[in-house]
């Protein structure tokens, strides 16, 4: 089995940031790419418009679940800036919510916040399991 590392995955979720911006908002400007269960990669990227916004990591989740797969291993979002020069960011609440519930084994998913570093959905989730603890 290939392993990815975080440096290939930073460099696949920029590969599909081409910001695109129109009289209501902007497309393109965030790409994700994820490490499925198979060990296939998934990618997406961003739209905000006036009415509408979705993310990055909803699309990269949403093509893996249309290939079947529900586990995430890795995944990781970029933000390109004017220059070019790009930035790891971490998944809005929503996201780790719906990388939560995509399936249980998630919370082990490594979420990738640098080259050198990622840690487990389930530190990102604040309280993932109270029920557990009544």
């Amino acid at each position: 089995m290939k392993v990815f590392t975080n440096e290939q995955l930073i460099k696949k979720a920029a590969s599909v940031v081409r910001p695109k911006k129109t009289k209501n908002g902007i497309y393109a400007d965030v790409g994700c790419a994820l490490i499925s269960g198979k060990n296939k990669i998934y990618i997406g990227t961003c739209g905000d418009s006036g009415s509408n916004v979705f993310c990055a990591e909803k699309i990269a989740i949403g093509s893996m679940i249309t290939g079947g797969e529900y586990i995430i291993r890795k995944i990781v979002s970029v933000w390109k800036d004017e220059n070019g020069q790009i930035f790891v960011i971490p998944p809005c609440g929503n996201c780790r919510q719906l990388i939560r519930e995509t399936d249980e084994e998630n919370l082990e998913t490594q979420i990738i916040l640098d080259k050198d570093k990622a840690v487990k959905l389930k530190e990102l989730l604040p309280y993932f399991d109270w029920w557990k603890k009544q």
